[in-house]
This record gives C-alpha cells, sequence and structure tokens, in this order.
C-alpha cells in the first residue's frame, strides 16, 4: 500500500525510513480522522465489483431476467458461464466478434508481437504495423479510398470522420438519418438519429440535422433548403441497431448523386456492416463510391478495439492531418490482430460460408413466421445481420395475459431473449433502437449444425408466445435452471378465453383493472393457475426490478357482451400491477399507467372507460387523469349504492333495528366510506367515521360536514323513518368494531385491518374493499357474523362477460356494474347518462339513485348476503 505523505513530514529515502515510526504516525493520523486502524479492503469477487462499481444500474434491469451472467470461458460461439453452463453466442458481440470469442488465429497474431519486441505505442513516428494494415485496407477497400486515419472504437472513428468534412468543406452542417446509430460520444451522438439517447449529455451538437432513413426524396429537400450547409450525409448500408433496416436497392447510389448534386461529401458508417457481415467486404461497395468509410468492431478480431476512416486524399487537410493525432490509435498489437482479421477475410470459403449460412437461417426464420404471425412480423437483413421483429400486438384469442402487456410495451424481445438463454441456451439481444427487434449477428465462422439449433429454439419460442403461455416463457426464472443441455422441449400451454366480436353499432365500454395482490396474478393469466404465491410475488418483483428495461404496459384480458334485451360490448384492460406496487409508485407515475390503459380502451373504441380497484385510488378518484375524450367513472357511486342496500337488507333479515344500531365505518374519509355514510345518516342510531392512522383529518372532517347536513335537512327516504343520527369520529378501528354491531370496511390499505376477535356477537360485516379489510378466514373463525363483500351484484341474465377474476360466473364488482350501467344508459337513449359517471371525492346521493333505477331495468341484483358469491333476487339499490 503506498502512502502520500502531506508536505508537512518531508519524504526520506526508503532504506532510511523507520518502519516502525511510519506506521505509528499513521495510525495517529487515522485516529485523528475517527480511525483506529487501516481500511481493510473487503475481497470481491470480479462479477459482484462489475455489479458494484462498473455496472449497478445494468446489472440490476438485467438481473431481473437471469441476463446478468458472468461468462469464464469462451471459444467460438460457445460461452460457459460461472455455473458451467453452455450457451451458443448469436448476439456476437454486436459484430464484433467475426471468427467467435478467442480464434487461435487472433491469439497467434499476439503471440507473433513479442518475439522480436517492436514497441507498442512510439507516436510521434513511423508506425510500421499501422503502415502495413491501411496499406492492405486500401487494397480491399472501394476504389478512391487510399487514406487511412486510425482510431480506437467505432464512435472514435466516426468523430474522426465528421471532423475531416468539416476540415475539407469548411462547412458545419452534417445530415444523418433518423434511426441510425453512429457511437456514443459526442460527435457521434449528435449524429445518432435518437433524440431520447442525447438527452442529458448537451448533444446534438450545433450543425446536426437527421431525415427518415431510405428516403431520396427527404435528403433532396435537406440539402437545397440550405445550400452550401451540409459538409456530409452520414449514414448505415443498413441500420442495425435502429432495427436491422436494409434499405431499397438504389439508395446509396442515389445518396451519392445527391452528394454530388450539392458538394457535400458522403460518408458511409460501415462499423457494423463492413468486413464480411453481410457477405461482402463492404456493404456498400455494390451501389455508392463514399468519400469516407468507417470500419472497426469486426477489426479487432473479437480480442482488441480498433478503428479506421478509410478516405480520399482529396477530402484530407493539413489541419486534420495535423491536428488529428491519438497517443494509442494504430497501437502495434491491435494492427497485427487487424492483419490476422483481413488474411482469414481473404480466404474465399469464409465469405462463401457466410452466404449459404445467411440463406439458411432467413429462409428458416421466415418460415418459422409463416407459421406464427402473430408472433413474428418480420425476418429481414443481409448476410449475417439480420433481425427479427416480434409483435407489439399479440391479440391472439382476444385474452393476451403478460405476454400481451409485454408486446404492447414493446419489451417482449428481452422476455424472449431470457427464454432462450436460460432453457434453450442461446444468445441474443435486442437491437439498442428497435426493441421489438432480436439481434442474429453470429460469427461469420458459424455452423449449419448451430444455425439449426438456433431455429428449433426460435421455433419453440415462437409456439410458446402463440400460445400465451407466459409461465413456458418466463417459469425459468421463479426455479430451478434447465440445466446445461443446449435446448429441451416446450411444455405447458395457456388456457385461453375466446374473443368475443362486438355487434356492430353497439355501444362499447371498458373496465381498467389490475391483480389486487400476487396470488390473484393468475386471473389475468390463465397459464400462470400452477405458481406459488411466492412464485407470483418473485414475478412481479422481477418486473419491478426492470421497470426501466421491462416497462409494462395495459393489455386487453378478455370482453364480452352485458345485457338482457339491450346489450353492449366491453373489454377489460389489464395493468401488471398489484395493489401495493401501484400505492408505491410515484403518483405522476401512477397516473401516467392509468392514463395509458384508458388510451388503449379508447383506441380499441371503448365509449366510456370505468377504473378498477386502486385505479381510481392512484388517480385520486380519477381527477388525476385530467380531461379525457370519453367519460371516466370510478364506479364508486353505484359501489356505495349496492353496499347501503346489502347492509340494509343484511339488517332486516337479522332483525337489526338500525334506528337504535351504532354503524362503524372504516374509510370513512374516502369517496365510498363518505357516500356510505351520508346514505345512512338518519337511518341509523350512531356512526363512527374511522380514518387511517395519521391520515388527513381533512377529508374525514368533510365526511363529518356531509352527514351533518343531511341531518340537517332532514329528508327521509320515502317509507322510512327518520332519527337523529350521533356522529363520532377516530382513526382506531378496532376500537370502533368492537362497538359496532354493523361494520362497513371501505379502506384503500391493501391488507386486512380487523382479526375475528375485533367484532360484537352477531354483528353485521360488510367489506367494500378490494384487497379486502377483513382476513380470509373470518367466515369460518367467526360463523355467527353476517360477512359479506359489499358492492357484489349478479350481471343480468344472457350477459357473457364472465372474467370477474375470483367470482363465481354471473357476479361482477358493482364498480365494473356501474361501468355497464353507464354503457347500457348510452345505449337506451339516456341523454345526460355521462353526468352519472363518478369522480373525485363527492358522490351524488342522485346519481347513487339514478344507478340503482338503471340496474333495476336493466336486472342487476344484490350477490347473496353471508357467502361471497351466492346471489339472491333483491335489486342493487
Amino acid at each position: 500500500m503506498s502512502i502520500d505523505l502531506p508536505a508537512a513530514e518531508p519524504a526520506l529515502p526508503l532504506d532510511t525510513i523507520d518502519r516502525a515510526a511510519l506506521a505509528d504516525m499513521v495510525r495517529r493520523k487515522l485516529a485523528a480522522r475517527g480511525s483506529s486502524a487501516p481500511p481493510t479492503a473487503v475481497p470481491v469477487s470480479g462479477a459482484e465489483g462489475y455489479r458494484r462499481h462498473v455496472a449497478p444500474e445494468l446489472s440490476r434491469i438485467l438481473g431481473a431476467l437471469d441476463l446478468d451472467r458472468s461468462y469464464r470461458r469462451g471459444e467460438g460461439l460457445r460461452l460457459t458461464d460461472a455455473n458451467g453452463k453452455v450457451c451458443l453466442d448469436f448476439a456476437g458481440a454486436y459484430g464484433a466478434l467475426p471468427f467467435g470469442h478467442n480464434d487461435p488465429a487472433m491469439w497467434a497474431a499476439v503471440a507473433r508481437v513479442p518475439v522480436d519486441s517492436p514497441p507498442g505505442f512510439i507516436q510521434p513516428s513511423v508506425l510500421e504495423a499501422a503502415g502495413e494494415l491501411a496499406a492492405r485496407l486500401v487494397a480491399i477497400a472501394p476504389p478512391g479510398l487510399d487514406r487511412v486515419t486510425f482510431a480506437n472504437s467505432g464512435a472514435e472513428s466516426v468523430e474522426a470522420a465528421l471532423k475531416l468534412a468539416r476540415s475539407a468543406t469548411g462547412r458545419l452542417g452534417i445530415l444523418a438519418t433518423k434511426g441510425g446509430f453512429h457511437g456514443k460520444t459526442l460527435g457521434a451522438l449528435s449524429a445518432t438519429g435518437r433524440p431520447d439517447y442525447q438527452v442529458d449529455f448537451g448533444a446534438p451538437a450545433e450543425g446536426f440535422a437527421w431525415v427518415p432513413f431510405d428516403n431520396l426524396d427527404a435528403v433532396r429537400t435537406a440539402l437545397a433548403a440550405a445550400p452550401g450547409h451540409f459538409a456530409a450525409v452520414i449514414v448505415e448500408p443498413i441500420q442495425g441497431e435502429g432495427g436491422v433496416v436494409v434499405p431499397a436497392p438504389g439508395y446509396l447510389r442515389g445518396l451519392r448523386q445527391l452528394c454530388d448534386e450539392h458538394g457535400s461529401l458522403l460518408i458511409v458508417d460501415e462499423v457494423q456492416t463492413g468486413l464480411g457481415r453481410t457477405g461482402s467486404l463492404f456493404a456498400s461497395a455494390d451501389e455508392a463510391s463514399p468519400d469516407i468509410v468507417t470500419v472497426a468492431k469486426a477489426l479487432g478480431g473479437g480480442l482488441l478495439p480498433i478503428g479506421a476512416v478509410l478516405s480520399r486524399s482529396v477530402v484530407h487537410s493539413e489541419s486534420f492531418a495535423l491536428r488529428h493525432t491519438s497517443t494509442f490509435a494504430g497501437g502495434t498489437l491491435a494492427c497485427r490482430v487487424g492483419l490476422a482479421v483481413l488474411d482469414r477475410l481473404a480466404q474465399p470459403q469464409l465469405l462463401a460460408g457466410v452466404a449459404e449460412r445467411s440463406a439458411q437461417l432467413l429462409d428458416g426464420l421466415r418460415d418459422i413466421a409463416r407459421r406464427y404471425p402473430a408472433v413474428i412480423t418480420d425476418v429481414r437483413g443481409r448476410g449475417l445481420l439480420i433481425g427479427v421483429e416480434l409483435s407489439g400486438n399479440l391479440d391472439l384469442t382476444g385474452d393476451q395475459g403478460l405476454l400481451g402487456s409485454l408486446a404492447e410495451g414493446g419489451n417482449l424481445a428481452m422476455a424472449v431473449c431470457s427464454y432462450l438463454l436460460d432453457v434453450e441456451g442461446l444468445r441474443l439481444a435486442p437491437t439498442l433502437f428497435g426493441n421489438t427487434v432480436l439481434r442474429v449477428e453470429p460469427p461469420l465462422t458459424v455452423t449449419a449444425d448451430e444455425c439449426d439449433v438456433l431455429l428449433a429454439g426460435m421455433e419453440r419460442a415462437a409456439a410458446i408466445v402463440a400460445a400465451g403461455d407466459t409461465a413456458a416463457l418466463l417459469g425459468h426464472l421463479l426455479g430451478p435452471s434447465a440445466g446445461t443441455a443446449l435446448h429441451r422441449p416446450a411444455t405447458g400451454t395457456a388456457a385461453r378465453t375466446p374473443s368475443r366480436t362486438p355487434e356492430p353499432g353497439r355501444t362499447r365500454f371498458a373496465f381498467v383493472v389490475h391483480p389486487l395482490n400476487p396470488a390473484s396474478l393468475a386471473d389475468f393469466d390463465p397459464s400462470l393457475s400452477g405458481f406459488t404465491d411466492a412464485q407470483h410475488t418473485e414475478l412481479l418483483e422481477r418486473f419491478d426490478r426492470a421497470s426501466s428495461l421491462l416497462n409494462p404496459a395495459p393489455f386487453v384480458v378478455g370482453s364480452g357482451t352485458v345485457g338482457g334485451e339491450t346489450t353492449v360490448h366491453g373489454e377489460l384492460i389489464g395493468v401488471p400491477y398489484t395493489a401495493e406496487q401501484l400505492l408505491a409508485l410515484p403518483t405522476a407515475r401512477a397516473c401516467a399507467v392509468i392514463s395509458d390503459a384508458v388510451e388503449l380502451a379508447t383506441e380499441r373504441g371503448a365509449e366510456i372507460v370505468g377504473l378498477g380497484a386502486y385505479t381510481s385510488i392512484v388517480t385520486s378518484n380519477a381527477v388525476g387523469l385530467g380531461e379525457r375524450n370519453v367519460p371516466v367513472t370510478t364506479g364508486n357511486a353505484f359501489t356505495a349504492a349496492a353496499s347501503v342496500r346489502a347492509v340494509l337488507t343484511a339488517a332486516t333479515d337479522r332483525g337489526v333495528p338500525l334506528p337504535d344500531a351504532t354503524v362503524a365505518i372504516v374509510g370513512a374519509g374516502g369517496a365510498i366510506g363518505r357516500a356510505v355514510a351520508v346514505a345512512l345518516a338518519g337511518r341509523v342510531g350512531r356512526l363512527l367515521l374511522v380514518g387511517r392512522p395519521g391520515s388527513r383529518s381533512a377529508r374525514l372532517a368533510e365526511s363529518v360536514d356531509a352527514v351533518e347536513t343531511v341531518l340537517r335537512e332532514a329528508n327521509a327516504p320515502a317509507g322510512e323513518a327518520w332519527t337523529d343520527t350521533a356522529v363520532e369520529t377516530g382513526d382506531d378501528a378496532p376500537a370502533a368494531a368492537r362497538r359496532a354491531c354493523v361494520v362497513i370496511t371501505a379502506s384503500s390499505t391493501p391488507h386486512a385491518l380487523l382479526t375475528a376477535g375485533d367484532f360484537t356477537q352477531n354483528a353485521i360485516v360488510c367489506d367494500v374493499a378490494q384487497p379486502p379489510n377483513l382476513p380470509a378466514t373470518l367466515p369460518r373463525d367467526r360463523p355467527d357474523l353476517a360477512t359479506f363483500a359489499g358492492g357484489m351484484v349478479t350481471v343480468p341474465a344472457g350477459s357473457d362477460f364472465d372474467l370477474q377474476y375470483g367470482l363465481p360466473a354471473g357476479i361482477t364488482y358493482a364498480c365494473m356494474a356501474e361501468t355497464m350501467l353507464l354503457a347500457l344508459a348510452k345505449e337506451s337513449g339516456v341523454e345526460d347518462w355521462q353526468s352519472l359517471a363518478s369522480q373525485g371525492e363527492a358522490l351524488s346521493q342522485d346519481a347513487l339513485d339514478r344507478l340503482g333505477l338503471l340496474a333495476d331495468r336493466h336486472g342487476f341484483r344484490l350477490a347473496g348476503i353471508g357467502s361471497r358469491g351466492a346471489a339472491n333476487a333483491e335489486p342493487a339499490r
């Protein structure tokens, strides 16, 4: 360990230092800093050091999908991880592995360097290895490119090319293409056509503009609009990171002509496509004669970073030649490896093999796409740069499941990569910008047998996705590894819900739902029914850890019709967050998630959208969504109306005299709790209004004011007696429950608030909350209680909207029923149906009454009292 001595302590020759005195001095100084001993380094593995100190953010995201592998050995296409598991690497380091991992010829080139002991870096001087490599590059380059400038990477090559163009023309402007990728240094990033990658970095620098790729008219217009401005047009022959986008024949030839007409240079970025990747040494050679070409990646042979800029002598200015230099560019070792790369590429059978394997992969992948068109929408590419585009809409049979969510969010490719790696032993990656596109970019030396393994694995993956089988695609994340075999048969199929086609002209509605807890995840995706609650929890936690990568999108869960004589068509829109996860999101993010779901619903034709469970809570009862194109309702009004009716019915059945009864309402500060309290005011002897401990007293005070307003007006419902209801407030739910003969829970807390011992004998207990505020075992533990879930109703006979998640067929939540009722009101010609939508904290008693009348008219009834799901014939009001 070296120690920097302060200036006050003169340094001594090492052989005269008193080691004991030095140690004593160090201890004194450390003690002065509050430490009695030198810090002891805690040894960590290289993998852990990487995760902690190099890329903790990326490691967290990749780890959620088990893609954060530590590889210990690489040979050709085969990688062996720290656990001894083998995979075939078809990602190929984005084209930087022309001959696979640890190609013997590359290492032989490295081994020859120390034999003669040439200097590695001797700037400025004559670099012999660089000169030899430059001459070889010029010999194989497109005609006219006779100057070479070396760099250390593809991005540096692009930087040099941009400087070269500006110095040669005296112009500032650079015209690039949208979706293009040229690197992440400032100039290269400025040319990269993705604003989201430029934000926070001061990019783009001055002078950059972009036009659509493969659009000569756009280039023509841009150059003509700014004569004398653009130094160069920079373009990839095939957009790699943009999604392996292949332009139409003649595109590069047209660019050459337009650049000549306007005095601009043509820069062709062949960092990814060059040196054999597309089956020829340069992808642009057949069409264009560029002024500047950049190469890198393959030039390093999979061992060393090196890049080069090939250009015409006429574009070289003395300013550039003398002032663009680099300490490490053109180093001996990298250039010797580069020469070995060119030696391998000169073997005729190599590029011929690329053409054969390209045809094998393209034909095989396109055949898979024909069999699974709902999963793979396109296969494109040239040579061994191939893109497999996955669908962004898996509306396979009307019930998308979690795979539909991944597809809608553009994240299916990452999930497929996780499956392929862990189950099939195949390593792929999505393209950087085209995140729905799987990159197939193996070494140029890939064999026919290895390609067959890839095709077989892709076939199984496509079959799993086509079946909507989330369990088969992601189950490896939740259990033991599939082993070291390169492939195994896919098993398991998902239970699917048949798609219902809406009758033309019928009013359409949608309802936004989410799993209340991990256990209910299988309600949204039947393929997950075989998993345990713990596995459901882990799956959702993994989604959360990878949220910046796997941004869960809303998805269609199912659809159906509702009604008797009058019918409407509805869809369930799923949001893959549990109640606790939604509550944990920042408010703005939560509102954005629900807003996306509402947007998806309206795009699919919904004319009214309802919010279920916690989607209304996190949006402040829909207020946080702002103005929408269609009405949005929380369903709180009808939930309150149905719950009140259920309590009144239970009281009558049990002979409970309500004018003498004490009723506790847990969650009375919320919209439903307040509406229930207002509806019971004047009907019961005492109301105990309970808020959450530590909650804002203002909301509870508003509920008290609303109740007292009703009591002052003394408007008794027709045929009912009026009583002077006493009102008390508090935040101790168990204490209130022990005083009441009727307990109504409507809290937004996503767990049980009361236990079996918190209730009086024979009490009526109505749980309106979802997730429940009561323990699931309460009916068993306290059979004396009349326990039921409030806000449960039966749908009209003849309805086939049976996607009710944990409820028996024919029963739904009242909040969902309100959305149905509004759609039926519109279909029936009710002019002011939109005014019945529930939003905000205050719910209109008039709306509650009118929704009850609509429920009677269309055949909605209360679900049974005392057993969740047993129906009765009571009107739902």
